[in-house]
């Protein structure tokens, strides 16, 4: 189904054909219906943000502990043989490889998290945020049952080497530098109101929410593509439309002659 040129400006690409996407824009909606209903503050978006962070980050560790080993050690030997090396990788040299990035991943991408939960949760700066509001767990809820979906959907149809796992490590932290900008942003914005006694701040909770629902509706997208079209990892038209740069796997970079 492809949706109205007026639409397509804010969810590309083909809706219909991809059902971890309207599973995933279900869920915004809701999640923006219950900030709505229950005069959430800054602060209780932002923790589901958070949390969908963490949700994201755990299925990257999954994925990256779950790629094939056989794969990954045939992408090495392959390197190592052009290299002059040889194209024979034991398979405990592959194991320690998949640990030692999952772990490394934990310890980095946590402490961004564990940073970012004190700011939101315990600074106060963006209101207080009730742990205990039942619509705040059924949102993360939704939001994990959303990427446990489209993690079993994507499965079937990945080559999950190298560059599978080189992918399964970087994309989460795509989700690091909007939380970082909303944080300075959004704090800005909340000051400036609280100073005028201004009210709006459900304004900008709504438009945090449809910001943050079109980032990932074209997250989505792109895995889609992915997953249909492995060598073209990005599609051309949202590079068009975001500004997005192409990442070029570490295989295609030629050495630099000195």
């Amino acid at each position: 189904m492809e949706l109205p040129a007026s639409l397509a400006r804010i969810v590309p690409g083909e809706l219909a054909a991809n059902p971890p996407l309207l599973s995933l824009l279900v869920v915004n909606i809701v999640t923006i219906v219950l900030a709505v209903i229950g005069n959430w503050d800054l602060a209780s978006v932002l923790f589901i943000y958070w949390a969908q962070s963490i949700i994201i980050g755990i299925f990257a560790v999954v994925a990256i502990l779950s790629a094939d080993p056989n794969l990954i050690g045939a992408d090495m030997g392959r390197a190592q043989a052009e290299a002059g090396g040889s194209p024979v990788i034991g398979r405990p040299f592959i194991i320690f490889y998949q640990l030692f990035l999952s772990g490394f991943f934990c310890i980095h991408y946590g402490l961004f998290h564990w940073a970012y939960y004190n700011f939101i949760v315990d600074s106060g700066l963006f209101g207080p945020v009730n742990l205990n509001d039942a619509s705040i767990w059924i949102s993360c809820g939704l939001f994990f049952a959303n990427h446990l979906y489209s993690f079993l959907y994507h499965r079937g149809g990945e080559v999950r080497g190298t560059t599978f796992v080189t992918k399964a490590f970087f994309e989460p932290y795509s989700r690091i530098v909007p939380m970082h900008l909303t944080i300075i942003f959004g704090s800005i914005i909340v000051l400036t109101l609280g100073f005028f006694n201004l009210p709006g701040t459900l304004v900008v909770l709504v438009l945090f929410l449809i910001l943050k629902t079109r980032m990932d509706i074209v997250q989505q997208l792109n895995k889609h593509h992915e997953r249909l079209h492995p060598d073209e990892p990005l599609l051309p038209e949202l590079v068009q439309q975001l500004g997005l740069v192409r990442m070029v796997p570490f295989a295609q970079i030629e050495p630099v002659q000195v």
